[in-house]
């Protein structure tokens, strides 16, 4: 009677306890995870972590959800309970009740009474007080502070960082646009077999998992290359074609004759009977063995990417090693033959579905070369407005002084007359601090030697067949005495073949046609790094 007396008096006390311990448990591995988002703020600096601040937060939530679940099951003891009563002004009584809760002695019942009325008449829970030390909540607060504060800061990787960041950015964004092309082409080919869109799948699914092991916008380019060049081979299946070559296979022996004039004549009923035939003759060894051996010639004379050969290297095997019987073996023979047919009535709709998800990730592709330009150009814009604001200051301090001296008209025609000329070699998209830009100019005429040359804003012709097949379209200038040249449109008339275009965009173009034919062709090591460090030298 005194043991549910007591838990239940002291109930309210042990929720309030049991809070205060998980409060406790919640400062304590916020602290360490403070401490582990520390050194992960302070790596991000030297070492290329993307996603920082969202890393620190996970880590944080985690801690979090740890302690929560670690503090719901350490309950306080009902001894913890008891105790803390006491202390609060009961003078050991509710212990000693405790102990003598088996004693009949009317001492012993006298001493339970009075625990009982100081019990009912007072709420120890509201004397109990919650203080949580400086001590716990102060290194928690600190050390999350200044994690979050540090992972803001550009180390010496930011510019690396970034540009992962959107490499991951991109590449998700565009898995999802696969994705729901995938879904798309789907449902407007419904005549694809189950075998087809399974591949398709399987191909999408492998492109996410070379996503996530790539380091660099290069491994991203030879993922969607693999990708679009097992694409090009779904579209030049041709299950009709297999299926004639099994059949010129088959009717070369007596043993699978009648099923090859039952697949020549379309027959099902035919080939039902050939197939029950030929379950009773491959009972024989040598039959079993001989049939392995045609099975692996089909194979042969199928293209090695055929969906058919696969599956009639895997039934030859097996009727050679006498892995799988007789009932087997024809059974997988008829399910091969029922999917080449499904296969077969589905060839133009993988055509198409793959030639379409070939095109989007081409797409993908020319997006995820283009990042590293991208990001490139957000630093020269925000460095080029920095060094716009310098050069304004410059000239109308350079201004002012030319006011103040007499005799400098000559000198401002002058000026005048090289700024006009400067501006006629500029390009298309150039700017004023890229005009006339030689790399002999002296400090003080024209741009300053380092400064940044025209690699975001130069642009070039461009021919509408790179390969020098198209129309040849004569553009009238003149010849500057520095040795460049200039153009005009002739009469306004719009240049038909061909585009002006920042040359960083065809380069990049260059770039993904190199990656994938070395994707394509087996090129050593050495000359691919050669590759990759001439187009790196272009930009």
């Amino acid at each position: 009677m005194i043991r549910k007396m007591i838990d239940v008096s002291l109930r309210p006390l042990k929720r309030k306890i049991h809070f205060f311990k998980g409060m406790n448990i919640f400062l304590a591995a916020l602290t360490a995870a403070g401490a582990v988002c520390l050194v992960l703020a302070f790596l991000s600096l030297y070492f290329v972590i993307p996603f920082v601040q969202t890393k620190l937060l996970y880590i944080l939530a985690g801690s979090i959800v740890l302690s929560i679940i670690v503090s719901f099951f350490l309950f306080p003891s009902r001894k913890q309970v008891m105790i803390a009563a006491d202390s609060l002004g009961l003078k050991e009584r509710v212990i000693t009740a405790w102990y003598l809760r088996e004693d009949a002695s009317p001492v012993a019942e006298l001493q339970r009474q009075d625990t009982k009325n100081l019990l009912m008449n007072n709420h120890l829970h509201r004397a109990y007080k919650i203080n949580i030390p400086k001590r716990l909540y102060i290194p928690a607060v600190l050390l999350v502070a200044a994690a979050f504060s540090i992972s803001f800061v550009p180390g010496k990787v930011y510019r690396q960082t970034q540009s992962r960041e959107a490499l991951i950015n991109e590449m998700k964004a565009q898995e999802n646009v696969l994705e729901e092309k995938v879904k798309e082409e789907a449902k407007k080919h419904p005549e694809m077999s189950e075998e087809q869109l399974k591949k398709l799948q399987e191909a999408l699914e492998k492109l996410k998992e070379e996503f996530k092991k790539a380091r660099t916008e290069e491994d991203a380019l030879k993922a969607l290359a693999r990708l679009e060049n097992h694409l090009e081979k779904l579209q030049s299946q041709d299950p009709l074609q297999d299926l004639k070559e099994l059949e010129n296979v088959l009717a070369g022996t007596q043993l699978t004759e009648e099923l090859a004039d039952a697949l020549k004549n379309e027959d099902e009923k035919l080939l039902e009977e050939a197939l029950d035939k030929l379950k009773e003759e491959m009972k024989a060894a040598e039959n079993q063995k001989e049939l392995a051996e045609l099975l692996e010639k089909a194979a042969q004379n199928m293209a090695t990417d055929s969906m058919l050969a696969q599956e009639l290297q895997d039934m030859a095997a097996a009727a050679a090693s006498g892995r799988a019987s007789a009932s087997e073996i024809t059974q997988s023979i008829s399910g091969m033959l029922e999917q080449a047919g499904e296969n077969a009535q589905g060839k133009e709709g993988i055509k198409q579905a793959a030639g379409e998800i070939g095109e989007a990730s081409g797409k993908a592709r020319r997006a995820i070369a283009a990042l590293d330009r991208s990001v490139a150009q957000g630093d020269s814009v925000q460095s080029g407005s920095q060094s716009g604001e310098q050069g304004n200051q410059t000239g109308s301090q350079g201004q002012g002084n030319q006011g103040s001296q007499p005799g400098d008209g000559n000198q401002g025609s002058q000026g005048q007359g090289q700024s006009q000329r400067g501006g006629a070699g500029a390009g298309e998209g150039s700017t004023g601090e890229d005009a006339g830009y030689n790399e002999g100019d002296e400090p003080g005429k024209g741009r300053a030697p380092g400064s940044r040359k025209e690699n975001e804003y130069q642009r070039i012709y461009v021919p509408e067949r790179l390969g020098g097949e198209g129309n040849e379209t004569a553009l009238s200038g003149q010849k500057l005495e520095s040795g460049s040249s200039t153009f005009s449109e002739a009469d306004g008339a719009p240049v038909q073949k061909g585009a002006m275009l920042p040359w960083q965009e065809v380069i990049s173009g260059y770039r993904e046609e190199a990656v994938q034919a070395m994707e394509q062709q087996e090129i050593p090591p050495g000359m691919r790094t050669l590759v990759r460090d001439y187009f790196s030298s272009l930009e």
